[in-house]
């Protein structure tokens, strides 16, 4: 997978959806879930309006599909009130949405139950764990995420940092700690920051 000259992905289904602002440059990727529409696919998710106003470039479904809504240069609404760290430099970014390059998966998130499904009892494919999350909380069950959408997420977060040359990528709950707590626990956050070239750690 690659990001063309068009700024959007070689193997990316596209969606349509009206355009957005120009986003002149890209410093980090930022994984969400899609947590209430857990039991819809992607694609559903964004065309049924479940998604209630938040954009993200690029949406990965649990069998690994991958669709992209606006090509990188221009920009999604997906994070929100958020500040970031410039890992090399400590530069304190805000008004994220004009800098990032957010990807949402399909995942229940802390939606999941203990049995293994999720709202009206959707079977979710790869389970779940029993966790509480790194910026505090109770324990609760969160949806796993099913290896063919893990590797098509590392699969475009390599290709976006190869591309633009990214300095960091990090989960909305690094960015907005107090309000956010996707991708969650049973993100393999490790595995991809080291499949992307990043320290294991944010």
């Amino acid at each position: 997978m690659k990001v063309l000259e068009d700024q959007w992905l070689s193997d990316a289904k596209r969606l349509k959806y009206p355009a957005g602002p120009e986003m002149k440059i890209r410093r980090f990727g930022i994984a969400h879930f899609t947590a209430g529409a857990a039991a819809l696919s992607s694609y559903n998710f964004w065309l049924s309006g479940e998604a209630r106003g938040a954009e993200a470039h690029v949406i990965i479904d649990r069998d690994g599909t991958v669709y992209q809504i606006r090509p990188f240069n221009q920009r999604c609404d997906h994070a929100g009130t958020s500040t970031w760290s410039d890992p090399k430099t400590g530069r304190v970014f805000t008004a994220l949405n004009s800098c990032t390059i957010g990807v949402e998966f399909a995942n229940a998130g802390d939606s999941a139950r203990a049995d293994g499904t999720a709202f009206t009892r959707f079977k979710l494919p790869a389970g779940v764990i029993q966790a509480r999350h790194k910026n505090g909380g109770p324990v609760k069950s969160w949806e796993c995420y099913p290896e063919p959408q893990i590797l098509a997420g590392i699969a475009v977060f390599k290709a976006i940092t190869a591309r633009y040359n990214l300095d960091d990528l990090v989960g909305h709950e690094d960015i907005a700690p107090k309000r956010k707590v996707d991708p969650g626990p049973a993100f393999p956050m490790t595995r991809i920051r080291l499949a992307c070239g990043f320290p294991a750690s944010i």
